[in-house]
Order: C-alpha cells, then sequence, then structure tokens
C-alpha cells in the first residue's frame, strides 16, 4: 500500500501532502488514493481514484452497505458520464478523513458503477484542497484550501 507523504507546507499554515499514483486494475499508474470513512462505529480505509472531472464522488454500492446505509431510503439522482450513459445513484452525505483534514462530503452510490474503483470527484473535496496533477512524476500533491467558499 502505497502511503501519502506529509510534507513542509507550501506557505504557513497549510498542510501539504503527497500521494504518489498507484497502479489502476490495468497496471497504469493513476491517482488513486487512500481516504477513510466512518461506519458508525469505526474508521474503513476505502481507495478513491481522484477524477478532476468528475462533478460527484460515486463509490461502489457495496460501500454504502458497509456504512450501514439502505440505498432505497436515500435520494435518487441520475447522472450523465462522459460516454453519455445514464448513471442512477443515491446521494447521503458521510463522514471522511482525507489529508489530515475530517469533513462530511456528498457521496453518490451506485449498484450500476462497473469500474474497478469509486470516484473522488469535485463536491466536498476541491473546496478544500487544492489538488496538484503531476502525472510525469506520477505524484499527486494536495494542499488544503487557506478558506473553503461558504
Amino acid at each position: 500500500m502505497s502511503r501519502p507523504r506529509r510534507l513542509k507546507a507550501a506557505s504557513p499554515g497549510l498542510p501539504r501532502v503527497d500521494f504518489p499514483y498507484m497502479k489502476d486494475t490495468q497496471g497504469h499508474f493513476a491517482p488513486i488514493v487512500y481516504l477513510q470513512v466512518w461506519t458508525r462505529n469505526r474508521w474503513l480505509y476505502l481507495q478513491a481514484y481522484v477524477d478532476s472531472g468528475a462533478s460527484w464522488s460515486v463509490f461502489h454500492a457495496d460501500v454504502a452497505q458497509l456504512l450501514g446505509l439502505k440505498l432505497r431510503q436515500l435520494k435518487r439522482r441520475y447522472v450523465t458520464l462522459g460516454n453519455g450513459a445514464v448513471l442512477p445513484i443515491y446521494f447521503d452525505h458521510i463522514r471522511v478523513r482525507f489529508a489530515g483534514a475530517e469533513f462530511s462530503v456528498p457521496v453518490g452510490f451506485s449498484d450500476a458503477l462497473h469500474m474497478g474503483f469509486n470516484l473522488m470527484g469535485r463536491a466536498g473535496f476541491f473546496t478544500k484542497f487544492t489538488m496538484c496533477f503531476n502525472d510525469r512524476a506520477r505524484l499527486l500533491t494536495v494542499t488544503r484550501s487557506s478558506r473553503s467558499p461558504r
């Protein structure tokens, strides 16, 4: 498991964490990170692909089950993917730990997500952090934002 490296802050008071890229299911290096989600009695580690093109985070339905959530009781929405496919997702706010911070984020869960990974989208994450993708160095640098917009 590739662990994030905490580095000196780029500027005072703004902690920075480097996440080395990990291999995806096809063996390509990608910005896949570890985060923790609260399951009502303990923290659970998950991997997620950081996707700056995704408006929402979408996790597999089995993650909702681990969190004790029932999909049919959550608010259902439909999102259109880049290939034009429409995906039903069930939204809730969950507690996460990521890059040294603990906070709540909106996450969609889907049993129709046919990818080998969870997606970390912009909502709830990109307002709290600056994400710098360095594909050449295979490194995602995450810096906590000085202010989060309201």
